[in-house]
């Protein structure tokens, strides 16, 4: 004879969790990844492939290089009379075997710590150590990276209405945006407090 089932509080608990989690893994898009994959080495060659040269910006994250020439670009970091509040981010990005070195203008610097925005030259080399996708459950689709790398030389900053030398708080670990299969801007945040740094 069998005997009767009873659905105890505990169980009945334990049994709409497992339904949640099954409805929210069905529910899923198709192009979420369970298996978090790693970035290939040919991925990576385009990244810095797309990355290397030089940049301009018309805001955090869209770019333009009609904006700014290179030649002027150059002229703005050797004498910083030259940039204006007009003048657009902009960042040049090097790479040679496993370094990189970045130099830009950036018009938004403003720590937590401080009410205002202070624009500010920036330079960075690091050797480039490792990388993952920064959402590995939506990659390769979301082609954004997460880049760990040593600093060669500790990111400097120069603020330009203060005309003092600045060094945040920075650990090494940049990210790569990608939009359309493209890389686009790398950008950087203190350790801490994840500031804005570029």
């Amino acid at each position: 004879m069998l005997k009767p089932l009873y659905l105890t509080s505990g169980t009945a608990g334990r049994l709409v969790i497992c339904l949640i989690v099954l409805l929210v893994a069905g529910g899923c898009s198709r192009q979420v990844r369970w298996k978090h994959p790693t970035p290939s080495k040919e991925l990576l060659l385009k990244a810095m492939t797309d990355l290397h040269g030089f940049h301009v910006y018309t805001g955090v994250d869209t770019r333009d290089n009609s904006l700014l020439s290179h030649e002027d670009a150059s002229k703005m970091l050797a004498d910083h009379s030259l940039i204006t509040s007009d003048t657009p981010n902009f960042m040049f990005v090097s790479f040679s075997g496993n370094e990189v070195s970045i130099v830009g203008y950036n018009q938004y610097y403003r720590p937590k710590t401080q009410d205002y925005r202070s624009p500010m030259i920036y330079r960075y080399r690091g050797q480039l150590k490792r990388a993952v996708y920064s959402l590995p459950h939506m990659a390769p689709v979301s082609g954004d990276l997460t880049v760990t790398s040593k600093p060669i030389e500790n990111v400097q900053l120069w603020l330009l209405n203060e005309q003092k030398a600045a060094y945040p708080d920075f650990n090494g670990t940049l990210k790569f945006q990608a939009w359309s299969g493209e890389y686009f801007d790398i950008n950087a945040f203190t350790t801490k407090s994840w500031d804005y740094i570029f």
